[in-house]
């Protein structure tokens, strides 16, 4: 039986096994921590495993959907009904502070390595991320988001005191602080729209995501500040857990 490490802010809270119905049960270490936290409300903390549809609503729900969903595990030579090959094989980096690893592998340490992208990189990537969602299969990068639209977490940072930021992907581990999403096709003046709506609501007083939207090669992104990032004094930043209302 697969077995995955299911860690909560790099610690490990449980075990998430592969068997006819996805297992999940928490770490004992965990539960006897000073703060617990659960996972989610439909896995309050308790020492019995969990099963069925708690399970699969959760994990299934720190996956893509869709066309990026299939087109994911085409590359990887796995079943797109597969929730918990596509975890083992993209689930570094998931929304909130969520990472599954298998077992084998050692507990993600943030090790604050990056791939720093020059414009001519970032473009060439933007343009095959229809084809390569989440850049699934690259070696050092493990990453998940929900949703049915394309999209790529990446850290925004400067490489040294004095530059200005620059843009370049998170690998064994380090957290992304911003997500890019670029513009469907079939959707023209989406990234523009979204940051102008974000950018009215901010006005309005409402706690709205910091965006703005950029052309990148001949696409137009939305780039967006991930909410579930908290800054801190060193680098890099330190995960915020999370569940999907939906």
């Amino acid at each position: 039986m697969k077995r995955l490490a299911v860690y909560l802010d790099g610690d490990k809270a449980g075990i998430l096994a592969d068997s006819d119905e996805p297992v999940f049960v928490y770490d004992a270490a965990w539960l006897a921590g000073a703060a617990p936290q659960p996972l989610s409300r439909q896995l309050p903390l308790q020492s019995d495993p969990f099963s069925g549809r708690e399970v699969r609503g959760f994990f299934a729900g720190l996956l893509p959907e869709a066309d990026p969903r299939d087109r994911i595990a085409s590359i990887l030579g796995i079943s797109a009904s597969n929730d918990f090959a596509l975890l083992e094989r993209i689930g570094g980096e998931c929304a909130g502070a969520v990472s599954l690893l298998p077992e084998n592998m050692p507990p993600p340490q943030a090790s604050g390595r990056l791939r720093w992208l020059d414009e001519r990189a970032l473009a060439a990537i933007i343009e095959e991320l229809p084809q390569r969602p989440l850049m699934a299969g690259e070696e050092g990068i493990r990453l998940s988001l929900a949703g049915a639209q394309i999209k790529l977490p990446v850290v925004l940072a400067a490489d040294s005191l004095e530059a200005e930021p620059r843009i370049a992907l998170p690998l064994d581990g380090t957290p992304s602080t911003h997500i890019i999403k670029p513009e469907p096709a079939r959707f023209p003046g989406l990234a523009a729209n979204e940051a102008w709506c974000l950018a009215l609501a901010r006005q309005l007083g409402l706690d709205a995501a910091h965006a703005w939207s950029l052309t990148i090669g001949k696409t137009p992104c939305l780039i967006v500040q991930r909410c579930d990032r908290q800054a801190t004094d060193g680098d890099p930043p330190r995960r915020l857990h999370q569940e999907d209302f939906c």
